[in-house]
């Protein structure tokens, strides 16, 4: 038996973390819970386990870090880096708990969430694993939320910002009356109508199609440019002063020198030119 070994017994898989010893340091594979010391004597009956085994019995499929997109590939490293000052120290408890607070605390998380990285990394033993599953494909829209998604657009998301409730009305009116203008006996309620909006509300999109382009620019455009992030770092106010100022060379005039605008034999400020700096 040796490090990082996989060991099956029944329907329990393990995995060897550290052997001091007669002791071992172990972790289910399975439940994920943090590791712990067991006896040698104990693990005799374990039969070895392989990945595969491991992935078919957990239904988690560890795939290549080539084949992850760029986003995927982000949040991995940046749990595993979130997690990696602790496994060093997985063997000795007291600092293992230390370390995930302090992890924890500087990453912002929960100490669950810490663990949960740390248990499925040791479970595995591939970065990999810590990569979020690729989100499926977008289900198809039923007719319904078709017709709500083309009175949003129509109605609500204009220059004439209308209510939610008129778009509603109009939608009604438009997709959901016969030649009568009777309306028919299933037609979606504003409660669904307005969880639709929520749901795929984009702020963006909201400022400039009711606003206008240049009063987004103005107003609502998130300021991310490294300029004000250098400013302002954190949420918060700040003041930065600015100052209008007027330049003006002059030059005097000698005696004796004949300018179009002054008499000769003055001796006075010329004002030669000026700029204005903003």
């Amino acid at each position: 038996m040796k490090k990082y070994d996989l060991l099956r017994s029944g329907n329990s898989i393990i995995r060897v973390l550290e052997v001091q010893g007669d002791k071992v340091l172990v972790i289910d594979c399975i439940k994920r819970t943090m590791p712990v010391w067991v006896e040698l004597d104990t693990l005799e009956s374990c039969s070895e386990c392989t990945n595969d085994e491991l992935s078919e019995v957990t239904g988690v499929v560890i795939v290549s870090v080539d084949d992850l997109d760029a986003d995927q590939r982000k949040t991995m490293y940046e749990r595993y880096t979130m997690i990696a000052p602790i496994l060093s120290f997985v063997a000795d408890d007291r600092m293992r708990s230390r370390l995930i607070c302090s992890v924890a605390e500087e990453s912002g998380v929960s100490k669950a969430t810490v663990r949960s990285y740390l248990c499925l990394y040791m479970a595995y033993m591939d970065v990999a694993a810590l990569a979020p599953k690729r989100r499926e494909d977008e289900r198809v829209l039923t007719q319904d939320e078709k017709n709500i998604r083309w009175a949003l657009n129509k109605f609500f998301y204009t220059t004439k910002k209308q209510s939610l409730m008129t778009a509603y009305t109009m939608m009604l009116k438009e997709k959901y009356c016969d030649s009568l203008e009777v309306l028919t006996e299933e037609y979606p309620s504003f409660y669904q109508f307005r969880y639709f909006y929520r749901k795929t509300r984009n702020l963006q999109n909201f400022y400039i199609s009711r606003d206008g382009l240049k009063n987004y620019q103005r107003n609502n455009r998130p300021l991310t440019g490294d300029g004000v992030q250098e400013f302002a770092p954190a949420v918060g106010t700040g003041m930065f002063d600015a100052t209008v100022c007027d330049i003006y060379p002059f030059e005097r005039v000698p005696v004796g020198c004949n300018r179009s605008h002054h008499h000769p034999g003055t001796d006075i400020p010329y004002c030669e030119w000026y700029s204005r700096l903003r």
